[in-house]
């Protein structure tokens, strides 16, 4: 879907660039090139030119033709990625294309330009189970291509960009978000003593995608689910999750650890699912995390250092007798990816600020007893936040 030029981001981003000396910016990752002109490519082997005067360009792999449509760039132009002449290479097309629009748009070609040096953690590509990153040899091409510019790692002034979300950006959130309580309804369907925790996984994904294609204009969705019960769910407390083929029991809670794209913007989202009746252990357990989120929720306003966030729901756990439990920081940014700036931690210099959207995950986790964890998405305002994520926290 095309929404239409946005303003925002453009104006920010060239503050940006202002401010780091660019005159341009040359841009490999889908999660940029869709942040700098609305088009998500699929394939990952697309290209952006976004200059500090004028207006973008886009390479783009011949085939995507229907989704580079959502663009607000006039100047695109499709190369084949594969015939039966010769073979794939991507690298070349885009140095030639390059060299072409240096020539045709008049660029300096002793211009100051900007590349995505010091992305280390990358969104995936639409087909999710690859991703495509600029290597080492694509920029020394690059920079062979226009040898007399001056090359600079741009990735700080694209992340100070992307870090303020846009009226358009924070709509994209709540639409993933909605999509994530569309999946958790569809888990308390089968939430029944018995349950395989990749069922629970499996139904969400299936939910998202099937109810997410087309919901309110959005064109491309996925949710990435992992379901983790009774003692398994202690495992959340690494960086990542995955789910089992253990089979829930009565009584035990479900940790459902979401991930939902909504046309190339990600939330991260946690709920808690009971089986049947929760244990008196499990309802204690919800009520203090619960509480936590709340107390991190009560000081969510701009001005407010981000280790603030951490510290007072780390002061409601261990108030409540469960401090020895509390192993991660509670939060982080989410947008172009589901893990991005500002951080939530004690050691975190950031500060709130309206624009920003975040993650808030205050969680315990008891060894062979299982993990409690509750995840709300808000978007900050002028005076206080937007509460993005509106499923139900119940068990």
């Amino acid at each position: 879907m095309n929404r239409g030029k946005d303003e925002f981001r453009v104006e920010r981003l060239k503050a940006e660039m202002r401010r780091a000396g660019l005159d341009y910016l040359v841009l490999r990752l889908g999660e940029n090139v869709l942040y700098t002109t609305g088009y998500w490519p699929i394939f990952g082997a697309s290209a952006a030119i976004v200059p500090l005067k004028g207006e973008p360009s886009v390479l783009y792999v011949e085939g995507e033709q229907e989704f580079v449509a959502d663009t607000w760039v006039d100047d695109i132009e499709a190369y084949p990625f594969f015939n039966l002449q010769t073979l794939a290479n991507p690298r070349k097309s885009i140095t030639d294309w390059l060299k072409r629009k240096w020539q045709t748009k008049g660029y300096n070609p002793q211009g100051k330009i900007g590349y995505e040096g010091d992305f280390e953690l990358v969104a995936s590509n639409n087909v999710a189970a690859e991703a495509r990153v600029m290597a080492p040899s694509s920029l020394r091409a690059y920079q062979e291509t226009l040898p007399d510019a001056t090359w600079v790692d741009a990735s700080a002034a694209i992340r100070a960009s992307r870090i303020i979300k846009s009226p358009i950006e924070i709509e994209l959130l709540r639409l993933a978000c909605e999509l994530c309580g569309i999946g958790y309804a569809a888990a308390r369907e089968i939430a029944e003593p018995g349950v395989k925790e990749s069922a629970l996984s499996a139904i969400i994904e299936s939910r998202i995608h099937e109810v997410g294609v087309g919901y309110k204009g959005v064109r491309r969705a996925r949710g990435f689910c992992f379901a983790m019960s009774g003692p398994n769910s202690f495992w959340s407390r690494r960086p990542f999750c995955i789910d089992s083929d253990r089979h829930a029991q009565a009584g035990e809670q479900v940790l459902l650890e979401l991930d939902t794209a909504a046309d190339g913007y990600h939330n991260d989202l946690t709920r808690m699912l009971a089986i049947g009746q929760p244990s008196p252990r499990v309802q204690e357990a919800w009520g203090v995390i619960n509480e936590a989120v709340d107390a991190a929720l009560a000081i969510t306003r701009p001005g407010t250092p981000c280790s603030e966030l951490n510290r007072v729901s780390m002061d409601v756990i261990e108030k409540r007798g469960w401090g020895q439990y509390f192993y991660h920081h509670v939060g982080h940014g989410v947008g172009l990816q589901f893990h991005e700036p500002p951080t939530l931690h004690p050691a975190s210099q950031e500060i709130l600020q309206p624009g920003m959207t975040i993650a808030i995950e205050p969680a315990v986790y008891v060894k062979d007893w299982g993990g409690m964890r509750i995840e709300e998405n808000v978007a900050i305002t002028a005076d206080g936040y937007d509460l993005l994520s509106t499923y139900s926290r119940a068990l």
